[in-house]
């Protein structure tokens, strides 16, 4: 895709992250059943929304190839969010510090309001699932976690 074109689309992906969260949220609203295999699908879906976010963002304040995305970043969040923090963005969408990892391959989020979410490492939460529940792993942080990434992606949106 030519480097015009990858710009345009990348500003949609905000927005197409935005719509998975909500489905998540809303269908939490109407379904609180909490079992591993659901709760892996919503942080699988979370995961890759919040990638999106973060990579919408990046390719707005950048001139980075979609080549160059794909070879520099893949799937990895922390590298992304680094990039941010570099170009003083991270406090723009709504994000305190870097992400720290509480086991491996799990992050908490800090945000600038002292909310904490986690996210998954996107590859890993895909081809591994866990076999164990963490404290966070019930439907009513899920929803939390839904509202404070709609906050982040309404920051996002607003600084198009």
């Amino acid at each position: 895709m030519n480097k015009y074109l990858f710009q345009q689309t990348a500003k949609y992906w905000n927005d197409w992250a935005c719509q998975s969260v909500k489905l998540i949220r809303d269908f939490l609203v109407s379904e609180t059943t909490e079992d591993e295999p659901r709760f892996r699908s919503y942080y699988i879906l979370l995961s890759y929304a919040f990638e999106l976010m973060l990579k919408s963002r990046l390719v707005a304040v950048t001139n980075i190839s979609e080549d160059e995305l794909i070879k520099m970043y893949g799937h990895d969040v922390n590298k992304i969010l680094q990039k941010l923090k570099d170009l003083n963005e991270l406090e723009k969408i709504g994000i305190k510090v870097l992400p720290k990892e509480v086991k491996p391959y799990i992050y908490e989020i800090e945000t600038t309001d002292n909310k904490t979410f986690y996210i998954y490492d996107f590859t890993n939460i895909r081809y591994y699932p866990k076999n164990y529940k963490d404290s966070w792993d019930t439907a009513s942080i899920i929803l939390g976690t839904t509202d404070i990434m709609l906050s982040i992606s309404n920051k996002i949106r607003t600084l198009r």
